[in-house]
């Protein structure tokens, strides 16, 4: 199995941004090539502004600071609920603890603390 990885026209590796550290990467694992080859799962993308405004609903109405890396995770949930009966239940998990991001969450949005 082989795995994905971002590249320019030349096949060189592309360098990757991401507010969240943990999703800053060109490639993903084989086994992420082999759930989207088999039609397992299907991977979407949010930008960094909507994972950043995620992190601040959560925090702000639950008081649950999320890492950035699930910050993402909860952007496409309110990005999907839109889209399904109001009835619907979706299930996130969050991993890792967000307070470690403040600081960068503080600087995305040009602020200081």
């Amino acid at each position: 199995m082989r795995t994905y990885l971002l590249q320019d026209d030349n096949g060189q590796i592309q360098l990757t941004h991401s507010v969240a550290a943990g999703l800053d990467y060109s490639a993903v694992g084989p086994e992420h090539s082999y759930f989207k080859q088999t039609g397992r799962v299907e991977y979407v993308g949010v930008t960094d502004e909507e994972a950043v405004k995620a992190f601040e609903t959560l925090s702000r109405s639950e008081g649950i600071i999320p890492a950035l890396e699930s910050s993402h995770a909860l952007a496409y949930a309110i990005k999907l609920a839109a889209t399904l009966p109001h009835d619907t239940t979706i299930v996130v998990t969050l991993s890792g603890r967000g307070d470690k991001d403040v600081e960068s969450v503080a600087k995305f949005r040009g602020s200081m603390l």
